[in-house]
């Protein structure tokens, strides 16, 4: 699952891909996949491939939430969950900071 999320984020120039696995802390998710998109539209795009890519390998999205409009979108997959953040909105919400007592991965 977290593979195929990767994937379609790399294949559509998301920034500063990293996952966080907050289930060592939490029973919240098993992971958190941070992405940055440099606008709206790339936002727009990196959700549509997400979503397209995990319906392909059978991975149902449980919540969709958020906007482009409003500078970030989550979807929540149960075991993973992605955000995915306009630059400035990830810096105001700074999930890495608040989840800093788990294990960081960049992609």
């Amino acid at each position: 699952m977290l593979q195929t999320a990767v994937a379609a984020l790399q294949d559509k120039k998301g920034e500063s891909i990293v996952r966080l696995k907050i289930g060592e802390r939490s029973v919240i998710s098993d992971d958190f996949l941070i992405v940055s998109g440099s606008s709206r539209s790339q936002m727009d795009a990196l959700t549509d491939g997400v979503e397209e890519a995990m319906g392909r390998a059978g991975y149902r999205l449980r919540e969709r939430e958020g906007s482009s409009d409003g500078g970030w979108i989550l979807l929540d997959y149960n075991d993973l969950i992605i955000h995915i953040f306009l630059r400035e909105m990830r810096d105001f919400y700074d999930l890495e900071h608040t989840w800093r007592d788990v294990t960081r991965i960049a992609y």
